[in-house]
């Protein structure tokens, strides 16, 4: 089963296409609302001039709902996220914003997921074995 970060649901989200299934932790919802109603999300007009765009609180509710439908959740205990910390420091820079993402490689291996969707392939890489991919849209049912 495949791992969702939290990059790789905006980026569904942005396409407009939700998830078929996988896992992920309730941290990347709150994570994934944090962003859609703070900074927002980049997108182009018409003239290419690039501009921000956030989405109220209620709209962020509404639209990680369905955005986590298919989606199940996989937590780590409060000693499994302690120790993974304790293993973070064998790894060269794990620190600052690097240890979010570390805490998302190692909930993807606890719960054994084949791979981790993500847009951060460089971040990644160097943390974990599991195989990386960008996120796709579904292909359509034959």
């Amino acid at each position: 089963m495949k791992y969702w970060d939290t990059s790789a649901l905006l980026r569904a989200w942005k396409e407009g296409w939700v998830p078929e299934a996988g896992f992920t932790r309730a941290h990347t919802v709150a994570e994934w609302v944090s962003i859609q109603t703070g900074r927002g999300l980049v997108y182009e007009d018409a003239g290419g001039a690039l501009e921000k765009r956030a989405l109220s609180p209620a709209t962020a509710a509404a639209e990680a709902r369905r955005l986590f439908a298919n989606l199940q959740f996989k937590e780590l205990t409060g000693a499994q996220t302690l120790d993974a910390l304790e293993a973070g420091t064998k790894i060269q820079d794990v620190k600052g914003p690097a240890v979010h993402d570390f805490m998302h490689v190692c909930a993807a291996e606890f719960h054994k997921a084949t791979s981790i969707v993500t847009l951060n392939l460089k971040e990644f890489s160097r943390m974990t074995k599991l195989r990386l991919e960008l996120p796709q849209l579904p292909s359509p049912s034959a």
